[in-house]
């Protein structure tokens, strides 16, 4: 993306070990992708005695569904062998989008194998797609939830994604009065100060994707609620939803922590999670 109209050629690393990755390679085959730019089909094996012949052929239905999908792209295959989500993470490095299935309905082999959806997104340093087994495609928004940390990653992605697709842009912003310790009392936080906070937060978004897409179409939507509660309702019929992210750990973040958790586990939507700058290597 150069000008906030011009979609451009980019390098992604499609994630592929079993059927929830198929969804993954359907997801990338659905997104427009122009010429110029370069598809790598990964599979990752850690070498304890997994079907290497069952993932070679299905690498390779991988890579013929992509390159009909998108003929004037290059599309190449690689194995691999270590841990999968580090691997994955190291290879998508230099690219500019890693895209991966995630097991809903079978949480502990995802666990098992290493696929873990919610270990990727933290490790990896490019915006990171997590695409559901039960996914359908839908024509719906590209939707972006703001955080009071939400970043310009998250944003670029999200409008690219958006202008790629010719989606509208749903901004979505939650807010929710807490009760704060105050000595030995419980006092509720005033929620005219923290809507106003909020819708704050939610302006100076809006400024920026004016500046960086400009006359992208969009919707700024104020919403009362706890963040994975509020997304969700809006996940059911987006496209995809975006998230930012500023911590390197699974737990790291609350908006992220929670809400990325939640959509990966609950919802059908694929899940964007962009870092909010590139992790420290001791995990900061």
């Amino acid at each position: 993306m150069r000008d906030g109209t011009v979609v451009g050629a980019e390098r992604i690393v499609v994630g592929v070990d079993d059927d929830a990755s198929d969804r993954a390679v359907d997801w990338v085959a659905m997104r427009r992708v122009v010429p110029g730019s370069h598809i790598e089909v990964v599979t990752v094996t850690n070498g304890w005695g997994g079907d290497v012949a069952a993932l070679d052929r299905r690498l390779h239905r991988a890579a013929e569904r992509l390159t009909g999908a998108h003929p004037r792209v290059e599309v190449t295959t690689a194995t691999l062998f270590g841990a999968p989500d580090r691997v994955l993470v190291e290879t998508a490095a230099k690219a500019d989008l890693l895209v991966i299935g995630s097991r809903r309905q079978h949480r502990v082999r995802t666990a098992l194998d290493g696929w873990m959806p919610e270990r990727v997104p933290t490790l990896s340093t490019v915006p990171t797609v997590v695409v559901p087994e039960d996914w359908r495609p839908t024509h719906g928004d590209v939707l972006l939830g703001v955080d009071d940390a939400s970043g310009d990653a998250a944003l670029r992605f999200a409008g690219a994604q958006a202008v790629r697709d010719h989606r509208r842009l749903t901004l979505v912003r939650a807010w929710k009065a807490t009760v704060a310790r105050v000595g030995a009392l419980s006092v509720l936080e005033d929620p005219e100060s923290i809507r106003e906070h909020a819708h704050g937060v939610l302006v100076d978004a809006e400024r920026l994707l004016h500046i960086r897409f400009p006359g992208l179409r969009h919707r700024a939507l104020l919403e009362e609620g706890d963040p994975p509660d509020v997304l969700g309702r809006h996940a059911a019929d987006a496209s995809v939803v975006v998230l930012g992210r500023q911590h390197r750990s699974v737990i790291g973040g609350l908006f992220f922590g929670s809400t990325a958790h939640e959509l990966i586990a609950g919802s059908r939507t694929p899940l964007c999670v962009a870092p909010l700058r590139t992790p420290h290597p001791d995990g900061r």
